[in-house]
């Protein structure tokens, strides 16, 4: 389901500001974190390169 899906947001410059944070390197949000306003706002970014993923195992264990 969405719940173990993610959006992998590259910056295409390190410090790029969208959707009320700094973007820097690679990042993983949660679909499940994020509205899907929020998501279009990402998705229209042309700074962003924004694709839909599995959430990396590693962000989980990272976060319990």
């Amino acid at each position: 389901g969405s719940a173990d899906r993610s959006l992998r947001i590259v910056a295409k410059r390190d410090g790029f500001r969208r959707a009320g944070r700094e973007w820097i390197g690679t990042t993983f949000v949660k679909l499940s974190d994020i509205s899907p306003e929020v998501r279009e706002q990402l998705e229209a970014e042309t700074m962003l390169i924004v694709d839909e993923v599995d959430t990396p195992k590693a962000e989980e264990s990272a976060k319990a």
